[in-house]
């Protein structure tokens, strides 16, 4: 569920974007040591994956030892995980704009150190969220090398390249779809931006002390009379994150549809200090219940097991 947002609040999806670095715990109270715990430490929760997670656990036989291709999958997933990480920044950064305006007020001079800080920090989560999709185009790039227009070396050439109906009659046409319609909406804007806030200046924020809005500032971006002005950045943001999940989830479904995927064994979770494990297949929908119990021969059993179907299938296999 997204967490309500603010005037001042990025809205993130946390259950999707920090999947790999959390767990769900079956307890209702905090653990300080989730390792030593009587609680169980769940780490097998595809329910809290999107497209990319869910993909990236199955290793996909036609493409097992092509470093491009596993490569785009981690690129797509670890830019989202850093852009969920510098949004939390921004956020509490987000506190302290007023700090500034106090400072006008009282000395007639602010150097504006809070703003500038919460305006690079959201250039930086802009790039991130580019990012995530040169791990797309590395995917694609992999999947489909040979293909006329397919190239690896321009994430925009990847999108534009759909528009100018480019791709060759081999490149699916549900994912040339999916890449025009974000090309025509959305992701030259977005490039134009990360263009801009990679090799150009600092831009600027200012908070509206009536609503609480923050806008945004870039001169490289306006033309030689006029800055350009966004007057809600973090709308902005929000609408541009959403964006390029709908598109990867878009299209690492596709892939999860269309490529041959293998069978693996997974961490389930951790319960007193010892690693639970399940093997998973990629069927749909993938649950918590999906898959076989690989511990159920552990002298400490489990105690999801009357809870959980992986532990009932291995036990229909015995």
């Amino acid at each position: 569920m997204p967490v309500t947002a603010t005037p001042t609040t990025l809205r993130l999806r946390l259950h999707f974007v920090s999947a790999h670095a959390g767990g769900v715990i079956f307890s209702e109270s905090k653990l300080s040591n989730p390792v030593i715990s009587e609680k169980f430490l769940l780490k097998f929760a595809p329910e809290h994956l999107g497209a990319v997670g869910r993909f990236r656990l199955f290793e996909c036989e036609s493409f097992a030892h092509d470093k491009v291709f596993r490569r785009g999958i981690a690129t797509t997933a670890d830019h989202l995980q850093k852009f969920a990480v510098l949004a939390d920044i921004a956020n509490e950064l987000s506190t302290q704009l007023d700090l500034d305006r106090e400072e006008l007020d009282r000395s007639g001079y602010s150097p504006a150190t809070y703003s500038n800080r919460y305006a690079a920090v959201l250039e930086c989560c802009i790039n991130e969220l580019y990012s995530s999709l040169d791990g797309v185009r590395d995917v694609i790039y992999a999947t489909f090398q040979g293909v006329r227009g397919v190239q690896k070396k321009s994430t925009e050439k990847t999108f534009r390249y759909a528009t100018d109906n480019n791709y060759g009659p081999e490149f699916p046409k549900e994912l040339a779809d999916i890449l025009k319609s974000a090309n025509d909406d959305w992701f030259y804007r977005l490039r134009r931006y990360r263009t801009e806030f990679t090799h150009g200046s600092l831009g600027s924020c200012h908070q509206n002390a009536e609503d609480g809005k923050i806008s945004y500032s870039h001169q490289g971006l306006g033309t030689q009379s006029k800055a350009l002005v966004i007057d809600d950045i973090v709308s902005y943001i929000n609408e541009v994150y959403t964006r390029c999940l709908e598109l990867q989830t878009e299209i690492f479904e596709f892939f999860y549809d269309h490529l041959t995927l293998k069978p693996t064994q997974t961490l389930c979770g951790f319960y007193k200090g010892r690693a639970y494990m399940r093997e998973v297949s990629p069927e749909r929908p993938l649950t918590f219940h999906s898959g076989i119990c690989r511990s159920t021969h552990y002298e400490l059993e489990c105690p999801m097991k009357d809870k959980c179907g992986a532990y009932a299938n291995a036990l229909g296999r015995i």
